[in-house]
């Protein structure tokens, strides 16, 4: 009579386990592609931003008129 309570037991205890972890796994799942949308979002917005304000472009301008990168062998500090 033990045996049959405590595999009743069992089985229900592995039952509400099943559940449980048959839940975090749909929740898991969910925030995994929530989480893949918003990377992708970012990655656009990061491509839009790049072609706004293009580096190489800004670079190749501001050498064209005249800038001089700062020598930080020159530059002194006042104690």
């Amino acid at each position: 009579m033990r045996y049959i309570v405590l595999s009743v037991f069992l089985i229900a205890f592995n039952l509400i386990y099943s559940a449980y972890a048959i839940k975090f796994s749909r929740e898991y799942a969910q925030k995994t592609m929530e989480l893949k949308k918003e990377s992708e979002k970012n990655l656009l917005l990061k491509v839009k931003y790049a072609k706004l304000i293009n580096y190489t472009k800004a670079k190749k301008w501001s050498v064209e008129k005249g800038f001089v990168p700062v020598d930080w062998g020159k530059v002194g500090f006042v104690d």
